[in-house]
């Protein structure tokens, strides 16, 4: 009984790692095909345009931003900095971000990695 119970719990916990890498290779690739259109993003169209080609407008609804950008929010210099942040790609040193400017929705500026 103590045996079967043993398969049982290493049969989930088997399970639970297949599940964990699956989740992350298909949320490491949506991420690096994230980072590959930020290329096609121009510095002067409308954030609405830049994440239409980016792929993640489809997400902003239903999701927070686990699948698309998360609006942060700095202060340089006395003055705030919007930025639209996306997450890393495995190993990666810094976040792909779109600067934009919050009353007329522009990007500014943007990283799209090194």
């Amino acid at each position: 009984m103590l045996k079967n119970l043993l398969y049982i719990f290493a049969t989930i916990g088997f399970l639970s790692i297949c599940i964990q890498i699956v989740q992350f290779f298909i949320e490491e690739n949506r991420t690096q095909s994230y980072w590959n259109k930020c290329e096609k993003v121009e510095i002067g169209m409308k954030l609405n345009e830049a994440r239409e080609i980016i792929g993640d407008l489809k997400y902003q609804y239903w999701t927070q931003d686990s699948k698309s950008g998360e609006i942060i929010i700095y202060e340089r210099n006395g003055e705030l900095e919007y930025s639209l942040e996306y997450d890393l790609i495995f190993a990666g040193s810094d976040n792909m971000r779109l600067i934009f400017d919050p009353k007329t929705l522009k990007i500014t500026d943007k990283f799209c990695g090194e």
